[in-house]
């Protein structure tokens, strides 16, 4: 699948996995706005990534207040609230609205972008080919027609399909909100990619990369034993930092990276294959075979594959990066300006030793122009944003107030306890 689509993919699911379960049916339409019907599964859909985006502003003003210290300003005492799992979300104010109503109103201006995406995209003749169209298809497919262990195990139903039915996304809303969100990425695209009539300059693209990104390649040799099971010895510890001080050597005497990495998987896999071999043979002899020849024949039945170059690279936030690696070694690549220089850095907690190439990320192209759609998003998506709501901000709302205030209010379809 395409990069970018998966970004707009992405983008639809992240609102709808908490939904309540709530049987709600898509079969009708909720409101008309500019004269377009709303489906029931498009307001439902918006109004939970609304209400996420509520509880993400509750949490923001908690922690905030929680830094400063300020316990006694009605802000913090609401926001204190919001941090307990057992808080009443609707007892919040959120920007001097209450909780719901906040929901509300964000559930149609998120609605409106949606009908003005649409108008927009007929205006300036963007529409979806058969590639994005098949594309939407073959995930909307998979979704509805494949099974899902995870989803059987948590939540009970067979399918990601299953599980939206039962929050009122039916297989046809979703679809249309995956359209619908590829058209919005186009115009986007349209606006701020290359030749676009707001088109962001290649050097402020580049320095927005360089403030916010860095890049390494790395090795990590985990502190295992020949058979592959964690080893706290420290003379086999000992012998695989000299490993790992060797393949930086040889990276800093000129080798590519992507030979030496396939050089020590290759190594490791065969040492391992080497030792279970003999293991194995020991406990079982083969007959017919000599021990020499039974673990030759094991170790020669290793394979690697050789990655290419632009796959070696792994890239972190300078700042709030979630990577899990040890938080020196992140700091080293987020902070350190030494490129193309190989070092060893072993890891107690990480139980590992890496070798590390630290990369000028400005002249990886190739990431890039794999990135670009996101880089930009960061870049413009807020001003965007505004720009699609100030489009839409007069178009009419004709509602069905029974659902909209009653049947699948926030307070029913995000009840608690």
């Amino acid at each position: 699948m395409k990069k970018m689509t998966k970004k707009i993919l992405a983008g639809v699911l992240a609102g709808v996995l908490a939904l309540s379960l709530c049987g709600c049916a898509d079969n009708g339409y909720i409101m008309k706005v500019d004269g377009m019907d709303i489906r029931n599964g498009v307001y439902l859909y918006y109004q939970q990534d609304a209400y996420a985006t509520a509880n993400d502003k509750l949490n923001e003003i908690y922690n905030a207040s929680s830094s400063s210290g300020s316990s006694s300003s009605s802000s913090s005492s609401s926001s204190s609230a919001a941090s307990s799992s057992s808080m009443d979300f609707f007892t919040q104010s959120i920007e001097n609205k209450s909780s719901s109503d906040w929901v509300k109103n964000e559930t149609l201006r998120l609605i409106k972008q949606f009908v003005g995406v649409q108008r927009m995209a007929a205006e300036k003749g963007v529409t979806l080919d058969d590639d994005d169209r098949n594309e939407i298809n073959d995930v909307i497919k998979e979704m509805w027609d494949t099974e899902n262990y995870l989803y059987q195990i948590y939540y009970g139903f067979n399918t990601l399909g299953e599980y939206y039915e039962q929050r009122g996304i039916s297989r046809d809303t979703m679809k249309l909100l995956y359209e619908v969100n590829s058209l919005k990425s186009k115009l986007f695209m349209q606006m701020y990619g290359k030749d676009g009539e707001k088109a962001v300059a290649d050097k402020d693209i580049v320095d927005y990369i360089k403030e916010t990104y860095a890049s390494a390649q790395i090795i990590s040799i985990p502190y295992n034993d020949k058979n592959g099971n964690v080893s706290t010895d420290t003379d086999r510890i000992d012998e695989l930092k000299a490993k790992a001080q060797s393949y930086a050597d040889e990276l800093n005497g000129g080798k590519s990276f992507v030979d030496v990495q396939y050089e020590c998987e290759l190594y490791f896999k065969k040492e391992m294959a080497e030792a279970n071999a003999t293991d194995e043979y020991n406990k079982s002899p083969v007959e017919g075979k000599t021990l020499e020849e039974y673990v030759k024949e094991k170790v020669d039945e290793v394979e690697v594959e050789k990655l290419e170059d632009e796959d070696t690279y792994s890239v972190f936030q300078k700042e709030n990066d979630s990577s899990s690696i040890d938080e020196s070694l992140l700091s080293y690549i987020t902070t350190s300006t030494v490129y193309d220089k190989a070092v060893t850095f072993p890891s107690t907690d990480d139980a590992c030793v890496y070798v590390v190439v630290l990369k000028d990320i400005s002249k990886n192209t190739h990431w890039q122009e794999d990135n670009n759609e996101a880089v930009l998003s960061e870049m413009k998506g807020e001003e965007f944003d505004s720009y699609l709501d100030t489009y839409a901000q007069n178009y009419s709302i004709e509602k069905n107030a029974y659902l909209v205030d009653t049947k699948y209010s926030p307070e029913k379809l995000f009840k608690q306890g």
